[in-house]
């Protein structure tokens, strides 16, 4: 009898420290930015944007273009993304690893940009090309996150 309460209490014990591992990691909307506007996770945690009254998140590749596509090559490759209804608090789970670049849509104009990075950055490099290539207009303002992304890693590799 007192094995098995034994070993309940072990296995609840084992699960609640694999819960609490679990982080959650707030993104405050501000007047017009995200702070922080670079945040770096492990994969799993929990990202919550936050003070999100006039302000919505999307990542890059949901923005809708005037042409009706959508920009594709910036998020992990087998990354889902997001776009938050405007106004909306949101909490994402992200669990691959590397760069989601992400923007305010109405407040892009005023450089409401920033990236998460889960884990280790596996596509900067390919994230940076494409933004280089592809983003136009006040979307340009995501290579300078990018940028500083891929500079702390270089320096750390």
């Amino acid at each position: 009898m007192y094995l098995k309460r034994g070993l309940i209490t072990v296995l609840f014990v084992l699960s609640s420290i694999e819960v609490s591992a679990q982080q959650i990691h707030v993104i405050n909307a501000e007047a017009r930015i995200f702070n922080p506007d670079v945040l770096y996770i492990q994969p799993g945690d929990n990202v919550r944007f936050v003070n999100m009254t006039s302000h919505d998140t999307v990542s890059i590749d949901k923005v809708p273009f005037p042409d009706g596509g959508e920009f594709a090559g910036m998020l992990p490759e087998g990354a889902e993304g997001w776009k938050s209804g405007m106004g909306n608090d949101i909490t994402l789970q992200l669990d691959v690893e590397g760069v989601y670049p992400f923007v305010c849509i109405p407040h892009i104009g005023f450089g409401m940009v920033g990236v998460i990075v889960v884990g280790e950055p596996v596509n900067i490099d390919t994230a940076m090309e494409n933004a280089r290539a592809n983003l136009q207009g006040p979307y340009r303002r995501l290579i300078g996150k990018i940028l500083k992304v891929q500079r702390a890693a270089k320096k750390q590799g």
